[in-house]
């Protein structure tokens, strides 16, 4: 297999190379992320996404196998504090990369450790680093802006973007693995503590990914489910017109049961053509939701529900190309995007 290129990093000259080895140990990583001529295997005997080669600098060695434990830890978001003032020449190197980059060339990412002090959320974080939340969230696996994260020592990369697991541990994490393209060749793959990583750089969450993960009160209205229609404007599935989706659509088995996302009352129980078996719940503060496509349903008109109750099952009834579930909010009459309400099972 051929020797991966070895190159050193430019533009992080305010720390001497020599302080800089000292202070990182050895941490992530360059990647080329199209059409290398090397795929090199890592110290774990795994290897970059495909068209993808490792790149070190500086004395640091690729990310393969390593966990927060190995990366360079920062003491404090201070410009006074000498790693985090490396850790600021790193993020505005990838920015760089991001905006000159073409087909072949390098996208320098590194990772540091950071410990949550009691007085940091995740948006004053994001905020000191000049990353973006989403890709702090990601690599961490943080599903909702209200989970704790004081005293926990969390990753910080240097490159913008959304970070993937190979398979999901959560549901937030389901809803991020269906909203990517796996063949997208900007993709850099690495692994962390034994667990493969995939980075889209310069990606961030979409409406449905950012609204569920901001504003987490309602559960999920299935034990699983992958997105595969999102809220706002899309062609009928069925018609080809452009339409405007008054919700998002969540593939299922046929029979899966489907809950009630929050408690309140059955105010519908019927079929239409486009919805086919469907319930309509009314819950507090003016909000509905709407349950679609059901192959049965499993309450009745007035009932009063707890979140969690199974009002019906997954079907593919009315204007359906499979089976799935048609699932919207509604506030005060007017049609919201559900991932702003949802929560994990």
């Amino acid at each position: 297999m051929t020797e991966p290129n070895r190159q050193k990093t430019g533009g992080l000259s305010r720390i001497p190379i020599s302080a800089r080895t000292a202070i990182c140990a050895s941490i992530l990583v360059s990647f080329l992320v199209a059409n290398a001529a090397a795929v090199p295997t890592g110290n774990d005997g795994s290897q970059p996404a495909s068209g993808a080669t490792a790149n070190t600098a500086s004395g640091r060695s690729p990310a393969s196998g390593a966990a927060t434990s190995a990366l360079p830890g920062i003491p404090e978001l201070s410009s006074a504090d000498p790693v985090f003032s490396q850790y600021s020449d790193d993020v505005q190197e990838a920015r760089k990369a991001i905006a000159t980059a073409k087909e072949g060339e390098q996208i320098p990412l590194f990772l540091y450790a950071y410990t949550v002090r009691k007085t940091d959320t995740l948006i004053s974080i994001a905020a000191r680093c000049s990353i973006p939340y989403d890709a702090i969230a990601s690599i961490n696996r943080i599903s909702s802006m209200g989970e704790p994260l004081e005293g926990r020592t969390i990753i910080l990369p240097t490159l913008p973007g959304l970070y993937m697991p190979d398979s999901a541990s959560n549901t937030f994490e389901n809803l991020l693995l269906s909203s990517f393209d796996p063949d997208d060749k900007s993709i850099i793959s690495f692994s962390l503590g034994g667990v493969r990583i995939h980075c889209i750089p310069d990606a961030k969450f979409d409406g449905t990914l950012r609204t569920f993960f901001l504003t987490p009160s309602f559960r999920f209205p299935l034990p699983t489910g992958v997105v595969t229609s999102s809220f706002g404007m899309r062609k009928n599935p069925v018609t080809g017109n452009l339409i405007f989706h008054k919700g998002i659509d969540l593939a299922a088995p046929r029979g899966t049961p489907v809950r009630a996302c929050s408690d309140g009352t059955v105010v519908y129980t019927g079929y239409d053509s486009v919805y086919g078996n469907h319930v309509v719940i009314r819950h507090e503060g003016g909000k509905e939701s709407v349950y679609g496509h059901l192959q049965t349903i499993k309450t009745a008109l007035r009932e009063k529900v707890k979140s969690g109750t199974i009002i019906g099952t997954v079907g593919s009834t009315g204007q359906s190309t499979g089976p799935h579930l048609h699932f919207e909010i509604h506030e005060n009459g007017v049609p919201k995007n559900p991932a702003g309400f949802i929560k994990g099972k």
